[in-house]
């Protein structure tokens, strides 16, 4: 089941959202990599979008996510976890966020910093051991040049920070999948004009 509100008009335009989900007949694997079938889920949730201009040249975004995710069986599986109705299905952080600043000097420019939030989450499904999430910043910017070419360029992790796309606990020991270092992206982008339109 899923409901939701989208407005707007003016400098502020908002999208809501609520949603209600029971999964039956799932197959997962725990984190020992053992098989685990006949399992059921229940996931609630609310999801908002806003984006706000309180000028020609500045628009200011945020959307985010509050959910709980959750085993709805109880499972002692030979040899790996112990699964008990109510628990957080692991590594599924409750909150995801996302904060934008986008500003536009020129009529052909854009410059956007983007801070992305995950929040903790449980990394094994006994929901004993818990990763702190982590939080990262992103620039990305473009200029258009004419003629159907634009440029664009974006440094993601500009911090350079260290952290785990996914981190689960196995085998007694916490497993990492550590995620990109600061990266720099260039491209230049050339759209072919419609047929029919202008050359």
């Amino acid at each position: 089941l899923e409901a939701g509100v989208r407005g707007g008009g003016g400098p502020l335009d908002y999208a809501l959202a609520a949603y209600a989900m029971e999964k039956r007949d799932v197959i997962l694997r725990d984190s020992a990599g053992f098989n685990v079938d006949d399992g059921r889920t229940r996931h609630r949730g609310v999801e908002v979008e806003a984006a706000w201009t309180p000028l020609p040249t500045l628009t200011l975004g945020a959307s985010g996510t509050y959910a709980r995710h959750a085993y709805r069986f109880d499972r002692a599986v030979d040899g790996g976890e112990t699964i008990v109705s109510g628990n957080d299905v692991d590594t599924a952080p409750r909150r995801l966020a996302t904060l934008r600043a986008t500003w536009r000097p020129l009529e052909a420019a854009t410059l956007e910093l983007e801070r992305v939030s995950v929040g903790p989450y449980f990394a094994d499904a006994a929901n004993r051991n818990r990763h702190p999430g982590h939080v990262l910043l992103n620039l990305r910017g473009a200029l258009a040049l004419g003629g159907g070419w634009t440029a664009r360029a974006r440094v993601l992790n500009l911090a350079d920070r260290a952290y785990a796309d996914r981190a689960d606990f196995a085998f007694g020991n916490w497993r990492y999948f550590p995620g990109r270092e600061r990266s720099w992206f260039v491209e230049l982008e050339y759209a072919m004009p419609r047929a029919g339109g202008p050359g």
